[in-house]
């Protein structure tokens, strides 16, 4: 959990080995200590491979669940720009979706 600078509460999905999940896709971090958002809950500005940039598709500043629910959709439903990620498909897509607890 962290207090993003405006007060919010945000939670993010940690696996048991202690590597964060992307809150849009679910996709596990290749960095431990890896976080879309610091302490204070300013984003990190780095691209998932789902396309989610955090710091600009959340517009830099909370409430970041709805952005994260909005880009989601897109995704889902193959709209969102992924050219360097890898091609998903929708059951590849839900099951990654699990790690969240959606």
């Amino acid at each position: 959990m962290i207090n993003t600078w405006n007060g919010e509460k945000v939670e993010l999905k940690i696996s048991s080995d202690g590597f964060c999940y992307c809150p849009v896709c679910g996709e596990k971090a290749i960095n431990e200590q890896w976080r879309p958002y610091d302490e204070n809950g300013h984003p990190s500005y780095d691209i998932c491979n789902c396309g989610f940039e955090y710091g600009f598709d959340d517009s830099g500043e909370p409430p970041y669940e709805k952005s994260w629910e909005n880009y989601r959709e897109k995704w889902l439903n193959g709209k969102a720009d992924v050219g360097f990620g890898k091609k998903m498909s929708m059951d590849e897509k839900l099951v990654q979706l699990k790690n969240l607890e959606l």
